[in-house]
């Protein structure tokens, strides 16, 4: 961990930044982070950060929304597919180069931020073999990356009604921020330090999630959610240039 201020006080606003856009539009905790934390400290690093923070928004998200219980039994193939392959995807972390994960990340981020933006929809189904399919890509994409774009690209296309689509997100980020912070635990990644950083990461993500909440009250959300969503973006595309080229 670093231990410069300045360093930890970027850390800190981007992972409140991250919290408050989770709060305002429901999605995008961990890409949000993603798109900053990379440019401060190693990518394994930020995901290791980020694991208990996407457990427990995401558990505030899922059991809170209406009709949870449905959406749980709906898409629980999707789930346990993303939470094995995430979990098995994730302890070859501490192998990975930081060049091979930030050009995973900028994937992620791409993928993200162009299927928000050019409302990207496939032909899928909830079968059994989609779920798998859909938690299978997810979980290699996630445990690399902590983005689980993939998993929003699915349940977008299945233009479920709001509710639905918010717990079904919620349900199958928290399946991968399970998998993901049970896979670190089996590796070197996630000692002490990193495990009490976490901790403080998840406090800055909820103070984060309020803000949002009551941010999503006041602003023209459209605007500010094409802006964030382009400035991914942007991001996802300098993460893979600086590291190919």
């Amino acid at each position: 961990m670093p231990a410069d201020p300045l360093t930890l006080g970027g850390i800190a606003l981007a992972i409140l930044f991250a919290g408050s856009i989770k709060g305002a539009i429901g999605i995008g905790f961990p890409a949000v982070a993603m798109s900053m934390l990379p440019l401060m400290i190693p990518p394994a690093l930020a995901i290791t950060i980020l694991a208990l923070p996407i457990v427990v928004t995401n558990v505030q998200q899922v059991f809170t929304t209406p009709g949870w219980p449905a959406v749980i039994r709906r898409f629980l193939p999707a789930g346990l597919t993303i939470v094995v392959v995430t979990f098995f995807v994730s302890r070859s972390l501490e192998l990975a180069s930081a060049s091979v994960m930030e050009v995973v990340v900028g994937v992620s981020l791409i993928l993200f931020s162009g299927a928000a933006l050019f409302n990207i929809r496939i032909p899928v189904n909830d079968g059994v073999a989609w779920q798998v399919a859909a938690g299978a890509v997810s979980g290699i994409i996630g445990g690399l990356s902590a983005v689980k774009s993939p998993a929003i690209i699915y349940t977008a296309a299945l233009e479920l009604p709001r509710d639905t689509f918010v717990a079904a997100v919620g349900f199958l980020f928290l399946c991968g921020g399970v998998g993901l912070l049970t896979g670190l635990a089996t590796t070197a990644l996630l000692d002490t330090q990193t495990f009490l950083a976490s901790v403080g990461a998840t406090a800055v993500a909820l103070a984060g999630f309020a803000l949002g909440s009551e941010v999503r009250k006041r602003l023209p959300l459209a605007a500010f959610r094409s802006v964030l969503l382009w400035m991914m973006m942007l991001l996802g595309v300098r993460a893979i240039a600086v590291n190919l080229i």
